[in-house]
């Protein structure tokens, strides 16, 4: 007699959760669309997983080693002396601050091994290119300092870096402010056999890639580009490619944070007209 009297009160609490459940699944008038549910649940995984920005290695990289800043990650080379990767969110707010521009490079204290020196760059005809740029770390004292250590710098051409990456870099701030946040990641590709400069033979990258996710609204996008090391001008559309495109290059799999249906859709395509480019 007792077990049934159990057995009567488990059923009316479960009659009981099943209507409640009815009754909130009902409440309102229409449902959020596909693409807010989207962003919804990435969100929710960005809390669970960590940085949206941060890639992983599809391929295994020797000589890595992972360094967190105050404003980005950056994954470092010892045998480029160069980054793999840095990483780093926008937001709105970060795009424009009071901090002028530091401009004295240094090596990074946490890295552990062999590191670039300031001289290293002297009379080589390459620029010290920043991956994270100094304009969007105006909003704190420390981030500007930090992306100024030699772990965040590679040999750019000078062209490049003045023209058609800071063109770049202009863009990137330009969809942070508008749309109110992006997901950035960036850096060098290098060859098997580079060529080098300074005393410790900084490896000179071939090309650089950036990638750029952007929740636009409740709509997820993804685009990348590279970027040849030379000073040969070009519009922005002939830079862009798919993530996926990019992932294939640098054996780097960007945006392993959000869902593998919405990471799947995002890096396959982009779409120019969502990000502006003409």
């Amino acid at each position: 007699m007792k077990m049934k009297k159990i057995a009567i009160g488990i059923g009316a609490a479960c009659a009981l959760l099943l209507v409640t459940g009815l009754l909130v699944k009902g409440k309102g008038s229409s449902r959020p669309s596909q693409a807010t549910v989207a962003a919804s649940s990435v969100e929710t995984s960005f809390v669970n997983s960590g940085s949206y920005e941060v890639p992983r290695f599809s391929r295994v990289r020797k000589h890595s080693q992972q360094i967190e800043h105050k404003a980005y990650t950056v994954d470092y080379n010892e045998e480029w002396r160069l980054p793999n990767w840095v990483a780093y969110s926008l937001t709105d707010q970060q795009t424009k601050g009071p901090v002028e521009r530091y401009n004295k490079f240094m090596p990074d204290p946490q890295v552990k091994g062999a590191t670039a020196q300031f001289w290293d760059y002297r009379n080589s005809a390459y620029d010290r290119g920043h991956m994270v740029p100094a304009g969007d770390m105006k909003w704190d004292q420390t981030a500007m300092m930090e992306c100024f250590y030699l772990s965040n710098i590679c040999p750019q051409n000078h062209a490049l870096n003045e023209g058609d990456w800071n063109y770049l870099e202009n863009r990137v701030r330009g969809w942070a402010n508008f749309f109110g946040k992006v997901y950035v990641a960036c850096g060098p590709i290098v060859s098997e056999h580079p060529a080098v400069i300074g005393e410790n033979c900084i490896a000179v990258p071939d090309s650089f890639f950036k990638v750029v996710l952007c929740d636009m609204r409740g709509e997820w996008n993804a685009i990348g580009f590279v970027y040849p090391n030379n000073g040969t001008p070009h519009n922005l559309s002939f830079y862009c490619r798919t993530v996926d495109q990019v992932e294939e290059i640098t054996g780097i799999d960007f945006f392993p944070g959000l869902p593998d249906d919405i990471e799947n859709s995002v890096e396959k395509t982009y779409n120019k007209e969502s990000w502006r480019i003409r």
